[in-house]
């Protein structure tokens, strides 16, 4: 954004063009002194972006912060319109100047906040798993994915027989982390070897697994062996 407003500033008359400003293209310290309040702006008011979860322009920030950079902001627009350091190589661009700095900053304000969910998306591994994953044989995932499977193997079997509640659904959404679907796979094998120990140990379970192999119904046969 500086890059642009310097190009724009030294090599075209855009501004001068479109705002009525003096063209001070030809003046290394005017430049320098609208360069310096427009560095300062984007600068500070960064950290009203880096601050934020989301939107900067919707999470108010602190007092404190907000009038420590109104004061500073005021100041940089003093030395900005009035300094005349030679030792800095500043020289005052004048009022008009000022507002057209102001007026960039805050249109290029805006996009910051696209950039920082951009930046953040790509930082979080996402951008890079969701491109990655996708292809087999590049996969991160141990055994290609197949504790996932399993585990939506076992979610779907939990829903079929009325053990997942209706609710719970959306437990295996985008949003599910790689380690609750481990977690869940690995209860329905816990399920699965006590039901099957079960089975081989005690009478009942033995039974009810003999019931279930021929296609009885066993709540009709202990109502006829009740006495």
């Amino acid at each position: 954004m500086t890059v642009v407003f310097f190009w724009a500033m030294h090599k075209t008359d855009f501004f001068h063009d479109k705002f009525g400003v003096k063209n001070i293209r030809n003046s290394e310290d005017e430049m320098m002194a609208a360069l310096y309040l427009q560095v300062s702006i984007v600068s500070q008011a960064l950290i009203f972006v880096t601050r934020s979860r989301s939107w900067s322009y919707v999470e108010r920030p602190g007092l404190l912060l907000l009038t420590a950079f109104v004061i500073a902001q005021l100041v940089a627009t003093l030395i900005a319109v009035y300094a005349n350091w030679s030792f800095a190589r500043i020289k005052g661009c004048g009022w008009g100047w000022a507002g057209v700095i102001w007026l960039y900053s805050v249109v290029f304000y805006v996009p910051l906040d696209f950039l920082k969910f951009f930046i953040r998306y790509v930082l979080s591994r996402k951008a890079w798993l969701n491109l990655i994953d996708n292809k087999i044989a590049f996969t991160t995932k141990k055994d290609y994915g197949k504790e996932e499977r399993e585990a939506q193997w076992a979610v779907a079997q939990r829903t079929l027989h009325g053990l997942q509640p209706p609710d719970a659904s959306g437990i295996l959404d985008e949003k599910s982390s790689y380690r609750e679907l481990s977690e869940i796979a690995e209860q329905a094998k816990r399920r699965a070897e006590m039901a099957r120990l079960r089975e081989l140990h005690t009478l009942k379970g033995h039974v009810e697994s003999v019931v279930k192999l021929k296609g009885l119904d066993i709540e009709t046969i202990q109502q006829h062996c009740t006495v």
